[in-house]
């Protein structure tokens, strides 16, 4: 499943969610829109835990049609 996650964070603070996930972080006005393939609900748990665990804000979140792609394209 692919999510869109919006964060109150600058983007090179995100720089290791890459370590953990397949996740794309483009800069916004206040933060940054995280895009996130995950395969499961254990995995987006696990995904919303990091952020929380780094002190990152999560402002929306909300999942997309999955086109089978990577996030990254």
């Amino acid at each position: 499943m692919l999510y869109h996650i919006r964060v109150v964070a600058p983007v090179h603070d995100l720089s290791s969610l890459a370590d953990y996930a397949d996740v794309v972080a483009t800069p916004t006005e206040d933060g940054a829109l995280l895009s996130c393939r995950v395969p499961d609900a254990a995995a987006l748990a696990g995904l919303i835990a990091l952020l929380t665990d780094l002190g990152v804000p999560i402002t929306e979140m909300y999942a997309l049609e999955d086109t089978g792609g990577t996030a990254r394209g």
